[in-house]
């Protein structure tokens, strides 16, 4: 068996990734209320109590459901970088707080290597591999480092941030000048147009599969984000490759990569 992959919710209210592979049920971030979550898992028909969560960084939209979750479920355990497991530490008791640095580790039958990114706190992105396949997750960053693209080209499938449009995100009345130069920054979000062009890095390297994720309810639209990163691979000669897009309020289809 290699690994399934489903969006349950992603985008600027909040974010919660399901992946399994074999006997192994992983959750990466609780960015929304346990009820949703619950509810999500049961059209999957999945025991959340079975599952370990995996955290990206420690902003709201990822961890706002981490504590009512592990209350109701003590047994799940949380997997936090050593630089954000301090920001966890009144969601999640010691006991099921589990830390890790940048070397790959183990949730139970998969491998996880962490990838550092590029945001305003401690973030990592995350690969998952079992089966012999590779799933890679890469949201919250304002730039796609190359080391992170290095190390995750070889996936089967990769689910990345495509938050923005710079155009609507310059044009945006409710929004200061301060918040557009955090979002458009560095250590922000990645922007329809570099997700472009690193989605286009990735079908060169054989990447067949996409997931736009992360996008902003403000400042995207899923069509801007499709058109985006399709009109940059079909003009390369990539138009065969699948991409799909995470929405903020209903579930992906389940993606089984074998």
């Amino acid at each position: 068996m290699g690994l399934k992959i489903c969006s349950l919710f992603s985008g600027s209210t909040g974010n919660c990734t399901y992946v399994a592979g074999d006997s192994t049920e992983i959750l990466i971030d609780a960015g929304v209320p346990l009820a949703k979550i619950e509810k999500a898992m049961s059209v999957l028909e999945t025991d959340l109590s079975k599952v370990s969560v995996l955290i990206t960084h420690s902003h709201s939209d990822h961890v706002s459901g981490l504590e009512s979750l592990v209350k109701k479920y003590p047994l799940v355990n949380v997997y936090a970088h050593c630089e954000t497991a301090a920001d966890l530490r009144d969601r999640v008791d010691s006991e099921h707080l589990k830390i890790f640095g940048n070397d790959d580790f183990y949730v139970g039958c998969v491998t996880v290597s962490p990838v550092p990114l590029s945001h305003d706190v401690p973030c990592v992105g995350f690969s998952l591999m079992c089966g012999g396949k590779k799933i890679s997750y890469l949201t919250d960053t304002g730039v796609l480092p190359e080391y992170a693209i290095s190390s995750t080209s070889d996936s089967d499938l990769v689910m990345i941030e495509c938050n923005h449009s710079p155009e609507l995100l310059a044009s945006n009345p409710r929004y200061p000048y301060s918040l557009k130069r955090r979002i458009a920054g560095l250590r922000g979000h990645l922007s329809n147009g570099d997700c472009a062009d690193a989605v286009l890095r990735y079908a060169r390297s054989g990447v067949k599969y996409f997931i736009l994720a992360h996008l902003s309810k403000e400042n995207n639209y899923p069509e801007l984000a499709y058109s985006a990163c399709y009109d940059a691979l079909d003009a390369a000669g990539y138009g065969d490759v699948c991409i799909s897009v995470a929405l903020p309020d209903k579930l992906s289809g389940l993606m089984e990569i074998v």
